[in-house]
């Protein structure tokens, strides 16, 4: 039976924010500890930070970038190389919709023919940080981060992977970031209301 565990992102530097995402505080948690949730079925819980500031959520081990600088990437790769589980779910810090259910449904799509699957939007967009990706994509991130290819999507095309549809009983919310002082305030505004 494989192992796969769950890989929090949160390496980000979060310029369009302001302050760092992981510590914005929504219903009075962090976003950080509110995804950090939705790991908490996995034995294996990683989180992707750079900031020694960022605190880890209870049960995760840290786990910086060996490329730093170089976004999402970096950090599902680094993530990989470190653990010895085959694959890992991911999901971003700044999601607050993102669920164990979620969490759940990516986990039991695991095929260990591939090296990654991803979500795709109502719109038939990938969505490559809430995906599940395996230890055999390493090379792939590896030779992508070496030779300053970080569009993720490009690295996609370099996989052997799977898109998938968010199942109907989840909410599309899933999709939905704050990545700007304005989606944290529209969010806050609407669990409010």
């Amino acid at each position: 039976m494989a192992k796969i565990g769950f890989l929090l992102l949160s390496g980000g530097k979060s310029t369009r924010m302001g302050t760092h995402k992981a510590l914005l505080e929504v219903n009075g948690r962090t976003l950080l500890d509110t995804v950090a949730d939705a790991g908490k079925e996995f034995d294996v819980r990683i989180l992707s930070v750079n900031d020694p500031s960022i605190p880890a959520p209870e049960g995760y081990a840290r786990c910086a970038d060996v490329y730093p600088d170089c976004g999402p990437m970096a950090g599902i790769h680094a993530a990989l190389c470190k653990t010895d589980c085959d694959a890992l779910v991911t999901a971003p810090c700044d999601a607050p919709y993102y669920s164990a259910e979620l969490a759940r449904y990516l986990k039991e799509q695991y095929d260990p023919q591939l090296d990654a699957l991803v979500l795709v939007d109502d719109e038939g967009r990938s969505q490559p940080l809430i995906g599940v990706y395996s230890r055999s994509c390493i090379a792939v991130l590896d030779e992508h981060l070496r030779t300053g290819k970080l569009k993720m999507m490009w690295m996609l095309e370099s996989m052997k992977l799977r898109k998938t549809e968010l199942p109907a009983h989840l909410k599309n919310d899933v999709f939905r970031n704050l990545n700007t002082p304005d989606d944290a305030r529209a969010f806050r505004e609407r669990h409010q209301a």
